[in-house]
């Protein structure tokens, strides 16, 4: 162990020699549209520092194939031969096991009341639970497991901030926690008491019930070994500075917008069970992949569109995909109009943000989803919806509004189910700066900023841990990035100003992918910073300078009024990105039913009354709180949403 460590800092030294500057555009002398926005200083997004990225990203690729081309078949069969039981044994076992590791870094660090729960848990699961085959001392006496290690001890001693590192097959690390392996192999008893086949099982038994999981986050993240590098960072940060949690939180618009976390399929193989195909895109020759799922016999087909920078893969827009699934609909989902994958295949213009023509683009990926459908599975299609949410909602007003003579010969719907659409897109943007922008009023805005993002991290741990029961934290975990966000799954104890900056820095990291994406599809001479795809953090410490509404003053005005000549000035661009600008082909328009939520901090109180007048009433259902879908997982607002298209689906095709 000692030389395998010793290699890899070598490697990660020479990885680390070169690396671009950071360098930025100089606003100070620009006099055009939107200059004071421009000129004016954000909070730079949270982050870490990764000096050796070249080395961890090639470690992370290393390890994507090993899982996909190694462990994710032999773990079908091993979970296909191994009842959940057995291996819940195994994995008590192991739990057990590491006693001894837990024990000595308590007790190292001063820890006296977790040394304690250790002693008790292993000395009450050693026998009562049979050696550690069962877990009693978590579900009979409730002890709670207070798992620790050398990293951490090593930390606590002063090694504080450490270099990250991605290591072999075993994934996210540190300089200091992969130093930390050291005594804690040594502390292991498996080491010395069973064969080296034998101590692989447990490893390999916590790895396999998340492979589906990680597969899907690693397919649905524009760069998911950023993505894991971010999250891994702060889940790490988070155990070792264990922040205290309050015990309730604030009832805002914005907290219940955090809601939104617990929507996600209720089959976690619902996502394993959709087909993918590709299909050519017009407008740039390549190949967009499409995930659906076709009912056995002829059905209603509902095209699904996500929100802001989704991806057809994530945890929402499943769970819409199995709801409309599980009434007797068939399902063809894209991603969004701002995700990395469809600016790269599909969109008509480097960069997006301007909604009709990311709507046509959106229009015309479906119309080819729905050719290819139509040809593989002849007589197989019933009616056609359109489901959007969010921005993939406000792009389905674009298509429902469009009569030209080129729409009307692409796929037509007779439906469009719209949840919680914004009205304005530049105004809705403003707002998701300003909640992002929410430390800036404390002291010490970049201590704020780390501080809600651990909070949330705890949170997140602590509901893992009365999930698992024994909170076992592996540290080099592969594959303990499935959740790919922050959004915890239980009651959420967030202060509004707390639950604003969540929402806020979300976002701002779909933006960072929406923007490296455009700008390698085609250079606008905008960002300064050398971009290597190896090398990507000084970029993405650029690209943190951009707000949503930089984003739009920067790259979307130009390129739209001087490339295209489709917008003159930025009223005018405000202007054509308001569903107002298309009231009249809205008006009475009896295919639209629109759900929306009256604390929606996308909408203001004006925008839900006009959405009401051109609407109507008989198809516009206000909800009096969720804000933005944080009340979709509600059963009895997903029933009602769903039973707005029941009438398209005959009695006897409904699944049961």
């Amino acid at each position: 162990m000692k030389h395998v460590v010793h290699l890899l800092l070598l490697s990660a030294v020479v990885a680390g020699c070169s690396q671009p500057a950071v360098q930025r555009h100089d606003w100070s002398n620009f006099s055009g549209p939107g200059a004071e926005v421009l000129k004016r200083e954000t909070l730079s997004p949270p982050n870490f520092p990764d000096p050796i990225e070249p080395f961890n990203r090639s470690m992370w690729a290393l390890n994507h194939a090993v899982v996909v081309a190694v462990v994710d078949p032999i773990s079908r069969v091993y979970r296909f031969i191994m009842p959940s039981f057995v291996r819940n044994r195994i994995q008590d076992f192991a739990d057990n096991l590491l006693f001894p590791r837990n024990f000595t870094a308590n007790l190292l660090q001063g820890q006296w009341r977790g040394a304690g729960d250790e002693t008790l848990r292993f000395t009450t699961n050693t026998t009562v639970g049979l050696l550690g085959l069962w877990d009693p001392a978590s579900h009979w006496f409730n002890i709670k497991a207070s798992p620790e290690d050398f990293g951490q001890v090593f930390s606590t001693w002063g090694w504080r901030s450490s270099t990250f590192l991605t290591l072999p097959l075993l994934g996210p690390s540190s300089v200091r926690d992969t130093v930390g392996l050291i005594p804690d192999t040594l502390l292991n008893p498996a080491v010395y008491i069973l064969p080296h086949a034998a101590r692989i099982g447990p490893t390999f038994d916590d790895m396999v019930d998340s492979i589906p999981d990680y597969r899907r986050f690693a397919a649905s993240s524009p760069d998911a070994y950023d993505d894991a590098r971010w999250l891994w960072g702060f889940t790490r940060e988070e155990r070792i500075k264990e922040p205290e949690i309050s015990a309730s939180g604030d009832n805002t618009g914005s907290t219940q917008t955090l809601q939104a976390a617990f929507l996600g399929p209720r089959d976690g193989g619902f996502a394993g069970r959709l087909d993918q195909c590709e299909v050519t895109m017009p407008t740039t020759g390549l190949s967009l992949p499409f995930s659906f799922r076709m009912q056995p016999g002829r059905a209603p087909l509902v095209f699904l569109v996500p929100g802001l920078g989704g991806h057809r893969l994530s945890l929402s827009t499943l769970a819409l995909a199995e709801m409309a699934w599980e009434r007797g609909f068939s399902v063809a989902i894209v991603s969004n109009a701002l995700n990395a994958e469809f600016i790269k295949r599909a969109a008509s213009v480097p960069v997006p943000g301007h909604a009709p023509t990311d709507a046509r683009d959106i229009h015309i990926a479906l119309d080819a989803v729905n050719r290819n459908l139509e040809t593989h599975f002849p007589a197989r299609i019933d009616k056609r919806v359109f489901l959007g949410y969010s921005l993939g909602a406000f792009h389905g007003f674009f298509i429902a509004a469009d009569d030209r003579p080129e729409a009307q010969q692409r796929v037509q719907f007779d439906r469009f189910l719209l949840l919680d659409p914004p009205v304005n897109l530049i105004d809705g943007m403003k707002r998701l700066d300003k909640y992002f922008t929410v430390p800036l009023a404390s002291k010490d805005p970049e201590a704020e900023a780390r501080r809600i993002i651990l909070k949330a991290a705890a949170v997140i741990h602590r509901d893992r841990e009365g999930k698992r029961g024994t909170a076992d934290y592996e540290r080099s975990d592969l594959t303990d990035l499935e959740s790919g966000n922050l959004m915890p799954t239980e009651e959420l104890p967030f202060t509004d100003e707390d639950a604003k900056f969540l929402i806020g820095t979300a976002f701002r990291r779909s933006l960072q992918a929406v923007l490296w994406t455009s700008q390698e599809r085609e250079d606008l001479g905008v960002l300064m910073t050398e971009r290597r795809r190896q090398r990507r953090l000084p970029a993405y410490l650029e690209i943190g300078d951009y707000s949503f509404e930089k984003y739009l003053l920067a790259f979307v005005l130009p390129y739209h009024r001087d490339h295209l000549h489709t917008v003159s000035s930025v009223e005018d661009l405000a202007a054509k990105n308001d569903l107002r600008a298309i009231e009249g082909p809205l008006r009475g328009n009896g295919k639209l039913r629109v759900f929306a939520n009256h604390n929606d901090f996308l909408t203001s109180d004006q925008d839900i009354e006009w959405l009401k007048g051109i609407i109507g009433p008989q198809h516009f259902r206000l909800f009096p709180a969720g804000g933005h879908l944080g009340n979709l997982n509600r059963p009895e607002v997903h029933a009602e949403v769903m039973n707005s298209l029941s009438d398209l689906v005959h009695a006897e095709g409904v699944n049961r």
